[in-house]
C-alpha cells in the first residue's frame, strides 16, 4: 500500500509562510486532511492549514522547538469534529532533509494521542519542510507503525511532486530506456522525464481528441494510462481516431488505444475501462490518477469530472471542439482546454455545461420514455446529432491540452502564464486565455467542498445502476 498527500497551491503557500521563519528557527503547523483510499494507495487531501500560535511556542531555535500541548489538542479536536486526518508539520531550517532522531522519539506519543482523541480511522501523518522547501513525510498507523509518504503532490498554477526515492514504489509504469526520450530530455531534462514515467494519467473518451491525447502521452513516456470509453469503433471514426484502421469495425475504442501503446513499446501500462464515464466503477479507477484528460462529448460525464477535480484534488483538463457548419460550409471553428482545479471556476460557472443539459442526458439513459415525453412537451432540451469532427482541429486541441499539462509540470510557458482556460478561434487564427475564480454560490468556490475525498454519497451524487 502506498501513502501520499496532495496540497492545493494556496495551502502550500500558506504552509511555507508559517514554517519559513525569518530568524531561521523551527516553526510548526497542523494540516487537516480528507482521505481517499484505492486498492493500492491511501491519499491525504489537505483541506485546512492551522498555525501554531506564537503564544503556544515555549521555545525554539534553528534545531529544535517545544509546543504547549493545548496547541495540538485543539487541532486534534477540530480534526475529530470534521472527520479528517491530523498532520503535524515542522521545519528543519538547519537540520537534515529527513526525520531526526528527536522526531523519532517525540512523534510516536503524539500520534498515540491523535488516535485516542480522533475517533475515526487514520492514517495521520507528519511532515518536514526541509532546506530548499522540500517536503518529506510519513504516515502514522493505529498500531504505531510509520510508513513513508511515497509522493507529495502540490497542484495549482504548477504541479510539484516530491518523491520518496527510498520507497522504490510508483503508481506509474516503468520506462524501458531513457535513451528513447533523448530529444525530449534535451528540452525538459531527465528529472521531468522520470516524473512522466511515474505518473498515472486518466483519459476519458478516446475518440477524435482523446485518441490524440492518449497517443501523445504514450510517446511522451507517461508511465500508466487509465482509459475509459464505452463505445466501439465504426467506419465513421477512422478519419480521426489515432491507432485505428478501416478493419477495426466493432473493436472497442479502449482496445485500439491499448494496441497502440503495445505497438509503440515504450512501456506505458494501460488500464482499459470499456464503459461510459457515468458509471461509479469508472470513477473509482479515475480517483487513483494524478491527472485526468476529459475528452468526452457529453455534459453528464463532464459534470462528474468537475466534481472529481474538487473532491479528490485531481486536476482535470477538459477539452472541447465545436465546428459550426451548414451545408458543407464552415462558419466557425472553436476549441477549448479548461483546467479544473480547486478554487478555479468549474464548467458550470463558465456555462460550458448546464444543469438542464446534464439532467436531460442522464434521463435519456436512465428514463428514456420520460425523457421523450419531456422533450415532446418542451420541458427538456433536444439532444444534438453527432457533431462535425476533422482531425487537424481535434489534434490541435489535444496538443494544446498536453502542452498545458507539460507547462504545469515544467513552467516552460513562463511564470506569467497563469491561465486556467485556453480558447482557440481556429478559423480566425487566434488564441485567448483567461483565469477565473470559482463563485461562492457554486461547489467549486466553496472551500468546505474541497478535498473531501471518500464520502457518502460518492462525489455527492446518486449513481446509475452498474
Amino acid at each position: 500500500m502506498l501513502y501520499s498527500m496532495t496540497l492545493p497551491e494556496d495551502h502550500w503557500d500558506r504552509l511555507r509562510e508559517l514554517l519559513l521563519d525569518k530568524n531561521g528557527h523551527e516553526r510548526a503547523a497542523y494540516l487537516l486532511c480528507g482521505v481517499a483510499r484505492t486498492s493500492d494507495e491511501t491519499r491525504l487531501l489537505v483541506r485546512e492549514v492551522i498555525p501554531v500560535e506564537p503564544e503556544d511556542i515555549i521555545e525554539s531555535s534553528p534545531v529544535h522547538m517545544k509546543i504547549r500541548s493545548r496547541s495540538y489538542t485543539r487541532a486534534m479536536k477540530r480534526a475529530h469534529d470534521l472527520g479528517t486526518a491530523f498532520v503535524f508539520c515542522h521545519s528543519h531550517p538547519k537540520g537534515p532533509n529527513h526525520f531526526s532522531p528527536q522526531d523519532d522519539l517525540e512523534e510516536p506519543p503524539l500520534f498515540r494521542t491523535a488516535y485516542l482523541r480522533i475517533r475515526h480511522n487514520g492514517p495521520h501523518a507528519s511532515l518536514i519542510l526541509a532546506q530548499g522547501s522540500r517536503l518529506v513525510g510519513r504516515g502514522w498507523l493505529g498500531d504505531g507503525a510509520a510508513i513513508p509518504l511515497n509522493t507529495i503532490r502540490i497542484i495549482g498554477s504548477r504541479f510539484l511532486l516530491f518523491r520518496n526515492e527510498m520507497s522504490g514504489q510508483t503508481t506509474g509504469g516503468e520506462l524501458i530506456n531513457l535513451t528513447n526520450f533523448d530529444r525530449q530530455i534535451r528540452a525538459f531534462g531527465e528529472d521531468v522525464q522520470r516524473i512522466l514515467g511515474m505518473l498515472r494519467v486518466g483519459v476519458v473518451g478516446v475518440g477524435g481528441t482523446g485518441s490524440s491525447v492518449a497517443a501523445q502521452l504514450i510517446r511522451l513516456g507517461v508511465g500508466a494510462l487509465v482509459i475509459s470509453d464505452g463505445q466501439s469503433f465504426d467506419a465513421t471514426n477512422v478519419n480521426r481516431v489515432y491507432g485505428s484502421s478501416v478493419g477495426d469495425d466493432d473493436v472497442l475504442k479502449v482496445a485500439i488505444a491499448e494496441r497502440l501503446a503495445s505497438r509503440v513499446g515504450l512501456g506505458t501500462r494501460i488500464t482499459s475501462l470499456p464503459r461510459p464515464v457515468t458509471y461509479r466503477s469508472v470513477f473509482e479507477q479515475l480517483r487513483a490518477c494524478d491527472v485526468v484528460f476529459g475528452c468526452t462529448d457529453d455534459e453528464w460525464g463532464r459534470s462528474l469530472l468537475t466534481r472529481l477535480a474538487i473532491w479528490y484534488y485531481i486536476p482535470v483538463f477538459d477539452l472541447g471542439v465545436r465546428i459550426d457548419s451548414i451545408d458543407g460550409t464552415i462558419r466557425s471553428i472553436q476549441g477549448r482546454v479548461t483546467t479544473l482545479l480547486p478554487g478555479r471556476a468549474c464548467l458550470f460557472c463558465r456555462r460550458r455545461i448546464t444543469p438542464e443539459r446534464v439532467r436531460a442526458e442522464s434521463m435519456e439513459v436512465l428514463l428514456p420514455e420520460e425523457a421523450a415525453r419531456l422533450r415532446k412537451e418542451g420541458y427538456a432540451p433536444e439532444l444534438d446529432d453527432p457533431a462535425p469532427a476533422v482531425i487537424p482541429f481535434t489534434t490541435s486541441i489535444a496538443a494544446t491540452a498536453v502542452s498545458e499539462f507539460l507547462h504545469r509540470l515544467t513552467g516552460f510557458l513562463g511564470d506569467e502564464r497563469m491561465s486556467s482556460e485556453v480558447l482557440h478561434l481556429i478559423d480566425l487564427t487566434r488564441v485567448r486565455t483567461n483565469d477565473r475564480r470559482g463563485t461562492p454560490d457554486c461547489f467549486c468556490g466553496d472551500p468546505n467542498r474541497w478535498g473531501q475525498g471518500d464520502s457518502s454519497p460518492f462525489l455527492g451524487v446518486t449513481w446509475r445502476p452498474e
